[in-house]
């Protein structure tokens, strides 16, 4: 097995430094060089709307500067990476208020897309599809029903209405097989969240840590050309339920990110828009603010599955 060495980190560093915006570059800073919570929770804010949800490119591949849900379930991610749940915080009172009270949700959770995105430079997945929303929200749906099942007020309506998704979402299992994108993720956040609540004897909890484990295994198998299939997606360390199972290809996906990094230079991105804002300077921006945030998970990654040479702090 391959480590990233020093000289590697250092590059990466240098480019975080001259092409990252100042929140990818606090986190940056928090991960790997002991830099301070307040400070990414201070720019955090700035991307905050007046009815507590998040846009303004939060989501670099979406320019629509109103709150989705979405963006809400990256917020929580960014958080939850820098430990910190504090949910009496402005910024998690504000999501908390924001999925509560948002029209954009329907018996099958909350909107994927919302109309007011085809105002503005976005990814082709962004445009609003009814459609589409109705199977590529699962993802979204679950994380965000995790989150406040495990860290929520019990006694608040968007509790309740967490509890009525995630039964949906899980008798939903049971019949449909297109999950969305990002669905399978949104599943296994769900389960070790509801784990982690205690809650497993409100729901059909059997069914779900049955079915999780096989999609996983399903999905990284059968889609080995989809970035959103890499087993890294599910498995975040070696302590991993799920380690143990999908650890040939977990190796082999910590072996690519080692071997694929340009000299003196990050990661590229294995995706466009795919419309007829490709070629703008929309994505040219949104292209690299990626490339960071991506530089540091991967760093992360391999931090975690103990590939970072041991002169790196």
């Amino acid at each position: 097995m391959k480590n990233l060495d020093l000289k590697s980190f250092q590059e990466i560093k240098v480019w975080m430094y001259q092409n990252a915006r100042p929140l990818d570059l606090a986190l940056w800073q928090y991960h790997f060089e002991n830099g301070s919570r307040d400070i990414v929770l201070s720019i955090l804010q700035s991307y905050q709307n007046s009815d507590g949800g998040f846009g303004n490119t939060i989501d670099p591949d979406s320019w629509n500067p109103n709150s989705t849900a979405y963006n809400a379930q990256i917020v929580i991610k960014m958080l939850r990476s820098i430990d910190f749940v504090d949910v009496t915080h402005p910024i998690y009172q504000g999501i908390f208020n924001y999925l509560q009270n948002t029209e954009y949700k329907s018996e099958h959770g909350w909107f994927f897309t919302i109309p007011s995105n085809d105002e503005y430079a976005h990814g082709c997945w962004w445009s609003y599809n009814p459609k589409t929303n109705t199977y590529q929200n699962v993802g979204t749906t679950a994380s965000l029903c995790g989150f406040i099942l495990r860290f929520g007020e019990s006694t608040s309506q968007l509790f309740q209405i967490a509890k009525q998704y995630t039964d949906m979402l899980i008798e939903r299992l049971k019949f449909e097989t297109n999950h969305g994108d990002m669905g399978i993720l949104g599943y296994l956040e769900l389960l070790e969240d509801m784990e982690a609540a205690g809650m497993t004897n409100d729901f059909d909890y059997a069914y779900l840590s049955e079915r999780v484990p096989i999609l996983i295994r399903e999905k990284i198998l059968k889609e080995k050309d989809n970035f959103m299939a890499n087993p890294l997606e599910f498995i975040l360390s070696p302590k991993s339920t799920y380690y143990d199972e999908n650890k040939l290809e977990v190796e082999a996906a910590l072996d690519t990110i080692i071997k694929s990094r340009p000299e003196k230079s990050v990661w590229t991105i294995p995706w466009e828009w795919y419309n007829e804002y490709t070629n703008s300077k929309n994505f040219a921006i949104s292209e690299n603010w990626w490339r960071a945030a991506k530089a540091t998970e991967k760093l992360m990654q391999l931090r975690a599955f103990g590939r970072l040479d041991q002169s790196i702090k």
